[in-house]
């Protein structure tokens, strides 16, 4: 069935339209740098001219109502602005301005979110338009002087559309055929070649999706959606989420239809289970979820005292289903009911997904009870099944949550399971976990530390203080660490040792590092303008995931550019782990940047597997010993293996004429013992706290007359 929605007067999408803060224009104004300096040839004025673009197109996603159209007015002052003046391919101009830009969504949206990245996309694309029709109409080798005049100008849509990460079609009007960027023929397993929409229609849903086209095309509504079903040319069918708007020339006449598509097929499923669960399973005959529920909905109403539930996932499915087949897979589902059902006896199973199963135990005596019960199911399980002459080898994964029905809720005990069924997922599997309340708080703050990081860039929430790196026989300030700390609105400064770990799994590390090196160099920066070649350097923490991206280096190069920070001023401190995600491309991104000047360190030196032979490799020029073998130093009568390991460590990191760093010093006595072994560089509580970047230069000086 497919599900169209006219969104004419659909709620409008509201983005912030106060007056742009001074932290936000600093960032506007960064990355008109940044901008500039990716494009050839050098103009005075240039860089505030594109600040004053960057403005304009953060004001054209902002304003209601949204219009994508004023883009192209930017697109063709971009032209007119002279920065592809005396170039030989504009084309580049264009798709380098356009690659950056998206890029840095971020700083032109303020946040990352669906509905502003489409609304940017589309504002570019425009911006696209209108540097070619300027650029037409400056008299170059175009077919025509409105890139929409006939059809859809190559160079044009390359620079718009091919690189986007979204699955992008444009539908011409004459002849209805679809051009697709890279992303939707991937999603097709189509080539380049224009084929007519209709022929990705399910047939069944055509009927609606040109109804919708032809109102498009009529004016009668300019945007409309539709959840239909589309069928790629080996016949496989998927559900897709369609977004077409109709893009018009500059004279208001129709030009064509642009559509986004996503693949919403594991929704659609999602809604089918449910649908499907109202009565049996026809394939294991297992009552379906809308049993489990009215059992549940009995259970809390008087039914029984406490309540009992197991959710067991099949591990690795997908996978037997590709391996066997979907015969192989339904005889192996139904193998796997059977024997559950032994196990479960008069307890209630019930088949909720595709791999799925419930079993619900009413009035167990305890909470020892749903647990035993569900290592016995794992114990059926472990005995591999045989799918005609081959055996097959299935684990699970159970999650268990107990409760008396006077204090819990249906929902919340379904919800503790199925938490629980998720950490022995994440486990690896082929096991049991009991649900617990005090991991789920902390599970939930995570949750809500995880949300709110994605906004704390662009709200300004985040801070720098700086811990002395200290000449261990002169005691001179030879350099600061940058420590990121996050000043949350509810939870006040939070360490990075809570966010730092979320921030890389969810891919915010990357523009909270790049933040993180722009103020860190910047105040660096006004270190050596005061206190000149002897200011100290300041060191900053590179993640993994900075570390393997493709535009880190073009970010360290350029923000030094930017800061006026002369590369020896500025350490970056990497681990093990971090290089050996990547070896060649991080061997590749160090060496270069160390040939630049930039200082490398090398943290938590100690605890990976670090050879002799792979240290001579690394272009590096520090070596930071873990603390937890410098604590070892700080009693009266040392460990005699943290000494020796700190004095191998330090022998090993001279022969290759490297320095070496020892961090957690606390003590006097940690002091004359690293003395006495030869480190060169002491960090610590001794040294002194982290504190703000103002105080290091009276610091330094203080240091230098004692």
């Amino acid at each position: 069935m497919t599900h169209i929605h006219d969104m004419t007067d659909a709620p409008s999408f509201r983005m912030p339209q106060s007056p742009m803060p001074r932290v936000a224009t600093e960032r506007l104004a960064r990355l008109a740098a940044r901008w500039d300096a990716v494009l050839p040839g050098e103009h005075s004025a240039r860089a505030s001219r594109l600040e004053s673009l960057l403005r304009r197109i953060a004001a054209a996603v902002r304003t209601e109502p949204f219009t994508s159209a004023r883009g192209r007015a930017i697109g063709a002052d971009l032209f007119a602005y002279g920065v592809v003046e005396g170039m030989e391919d504009p084309e580049d101009v264009l798709a380098t301005s356009l690659t950056l830009l998206r890029a840095e969504e971020w700083v032109l949206l303020g946040t990352v979110d669906r509905t502003g990245s489409s609304r940017l996309a589309a504002v570019l694309a425009e911006v696209a338009a209108g540097f070619a029709r300027a650029y037409g109409e400056a008299g170059a080798d175009t077919p025509s002087t409105d890139p929409l005049a006939d059809g859809i100008d190559e160079w044009c849509y390359r620079a718009g559309f091919e690189q986007a990460a979204h699955c992008i079609g444009l539908v011409s009007l004459d002849e209805g055929t679809l051009v697709g960027n890279p992303a939707l023929r991937k999603l097709f397993g189509i080539n380049g070649t224009d084929v007519p929409f209709t022929d990705f229609v399910h047939p069944d849903d055509l009927a609606e999706v040109l109804r919708l086209h032809q109102r498009l095309i009529s004016g009668e509504s300019e945007v409309v959606r539709a959840d239909v079903r589309l069928v790629r040319p080996d016949l496989s069918v998927f559900w897709a989420h369609v977004i077409a708007s109709m893009i018009r020339r500059e004279d208001g006449a129709p030009a064509y239809v642009q559509t986004l598509v996503e693949d919403i097929t594991e929704r659609q499923s999602r809604v089918a289970r449910l649908v499907h669960a109202a009565g049996r399973d026809q394939l294991t005959q297992l009552p379906g979820e809308a049993q489990a529920e009215k059992w549940l909905h009995r259970a809390f109403h008087g039914g029984s005292r406490t309540v009992g539930l197991c959710v067991v996932d099949l591990d690795g499915f997908s996978t037997l289903v590709d391996t066997l087949g979907s015969a192989g897979a339904d005889r192996l589902l139904m193998a796997v009911a059977g024997r559950m059902q032994l196990v479960a006896g008069q307890h209630l199973l019930t088949r909720a997904g595709a791999d799925q199963f419930l079993v619900l135990m009413a009035d167990p005596e305890n909470r020892c009870e749903p647990v035993q019960l569900a290592d016995r199911l794992l114990d059926a399980l472990s005995v591999p099944f045989m799918i005609g002459d081959r055996p097959v080898g299935v684990t699970a994964s159970i999650g268990v949550a107990y409760s008396a029905t006077a204090s819990t809720t249906a929902a919340e005990l379904t919800r503790a399971a199925e938490v629980a069924c998720s950490w022995a997922r994440s486990m690896g599997g082929g096991r049991r976990v009991e649900f617990d309340h005090r991991r789920d708080a902390g599970e939930a703050k995570r949750f809500a530390l995880l949300s709110g990081l994605r906004g704390a860039i662009g709200r300004g929430e985040f801070r720098l203080a700086y811990q002395p790196l200290v000449s261990m026989d002169s005691r001179v300030l030879r350099g600061a660490e940058a420590l990121v700390r996050w000043q949350h609105p509810d939870e006040g400064l939070i360490g990075p040792g809570r966010f730092i770990e979320l921030a890389e799994q969810s891919g915010a590390i990357v523009p909270l590092g790049r933040w993180v090196l722009e103020e860190a160099c910047a105040q660096a920066a006004r270190w050596w303008h005061e206190l000149g070649d002897d200011a100290p350097y300041v060191s900053v923490n590179v993640s993994p995931v900075q570390l393997a991206s493709p535009d880190w280096i073009d970010d360290v190069i350029d923000i030094l550019a930017t800061t006026g920070l002369p590369p020896a001023k500025l350490q970056l401190e990497i681990t093990e782990q971090a290089v050996l995600v990547d070896e060649a491309t991080a061997l590749a991104s160090l060496t270069a940047l160390s040939e630049t000047g930039v200082r490398v360190a090398l943290d938590d030196f100690g605890t990976g597997y670090s050879s002799f032979s792979w240290l001579r490799r690394l272009p590096v020029h520090m070596l930071k010993i873990d603390g937890s073998f410098i604590k070892g130093l700080r009693e009266p009568s040392p460990d005699r293996v943290d000494r020796s390991i700190v004095k191998a460590l330090i022998d090993m990191a001279h022969a290759l004429e490297l320095e070496v760093t020892a961090e957690w010093v606390e003590t006097p006595v940690q002091v004359r013992r690293l003395t006495e072994l030869g480190c060169d560089v002491g960090q610590g509580r001794w040294f002194g706290d982290p504190g703000p970047g103002q105080w290091v230069p009276s610091e330094f000086r203080r240091r230098l007359s004692t």
